[in-house]
């Protein structure tokens, strides 16, 4: 009896070890292998040395929803009980772990949303091409005030341009990014908070149910600065503004879909929902235009951040 017990006290032993090497694999995959690991009930907690870039990764065993610096951001495939998955590994790293080329001139396709006699969602005469293209204008002026060339897919509310039409003129442009900004909807009225979209990885479903996986696109080209753009645009769209009063929107996270503008421009592509038409708090911050300035403020500056220039250029 002594010996069965001795015998299952080794192997409780190796299995515990086993789960750290597996998450301490998964911490030098990621470039940091000194980082501390936290593991409990499920829920893997990873903290890097001060000096790294990112400073904590969590995610939970079997789901996808994971948490990069305390920002929202689902895995491209559910966390396994051993590792996270190669795809996750590989585009976390290259993208918010290892330095990127700087250009210190930027050439940016900003799309607001719908237009024309696609009015997008609305809220009694409030329409979502109206709140895209104040939101959208404001960051192509800020864009340009600090030495960048921004243009906008549709200049007013009466031009209608088709997805194909949008995705042409980001590929004719040579663009160094193209940034979607819409207004979200939902039949449920407590959904609120704000999102950003960049494609799934090859083979991986999208965040959606009606966003299956798709085997390589165009976009996955560029996949990795698009999820960069999409952290810090996320990252900064949760930041409190110092001078407006405003609640932080709710953080529903980096998501993934196969959207046309974000699968066909041959360049770095993210999609922004800056909040909900059917949520009174979002409404109120949306279809403000002091709010609407913060956000493209916000925009704007996870952008440069996103491109390794700070707010200041």
């Amino acid at each position: 009896m002594q010996m069965f017990l001795q015998c299952c006290g080794l192997v409780a032993l190796c299995l515990i070890l086993g789960c750290h090497a597996t998450y301490r694999t998964t911490a030098r995959e990621l470039g940091i292998p000194d980082a501390e690991r936290i593991v409990e009930e499920g829920k893997v907690k990873v903290i890097a040395p001060a000096h790294s870039p990112i400073q904590t990764f969590e995610f939970t065993i079997g789901q996808r929803p994971a948490l990069v610096d305390g920002v929202s951001y689902y895995l491209n495939r559910p966390a396994g009980t051993k590792n996270l998955s190669r795809d996750d590994i590989q585009l976390l790293r290259a993208a918010l772990m290892e330095p990127m080329a700087v250009k210190p001139t930027l050439n940016l396709l900003i799309d607001p949303g719908h237009g024309g006699k696609d009015s997008g969602a609305r809220r009694g005469d409030v329409h979502e091409q109206v709140i895209a293209l104040a939101i959208a204008r404001e960051v192509q002026a800020q864009l340009k005030s600090k030495g960048h060339n921004a243009n906008l897919t549709r200049p007013d509310e009466k031009t209608t341009r088709t997805l194909d039409e949008r995705t042409q003129l980001g590929i004719s442009l040579n663009v160094d990014a193209f940034v979607s900004i819409h207004v979200n909807a939902s039949a449920n009225p407590e959904a609120k908070g704000v999102e950003t979209y960049t494609l799934p990885a090859p083979g991986c479903d999208g965040s959606l149910p009606n966003s299956p996986a798709r085997g390589a696109l165009v976009g996955h080209t560029y996949l990795v600065r698009s999820t960069r753009l999409a952290y810090y645009v996320q990252e900064a769209l949760l930041q409190k503004d110092a001078f407006v009063e405003q609640p932080t929107p709710a953080d529903r996270g980096i998501r993934h879909a196969h959207f046309k503008v974000l699968r066909d421009v041959t360049s770095p592509s993210i999609l922004i929902e800056v909040g909900f038409i059917t949520n009174d708090e979002d409404f109120a911050r949306i279809n403000n235009p002091t709010h609407q300035k913060v956000i493209a403020t916000q925009i704007t500056e996870g952008l440069l951040k996103g491109f390794g220039l700070g707010a200041q250029e």
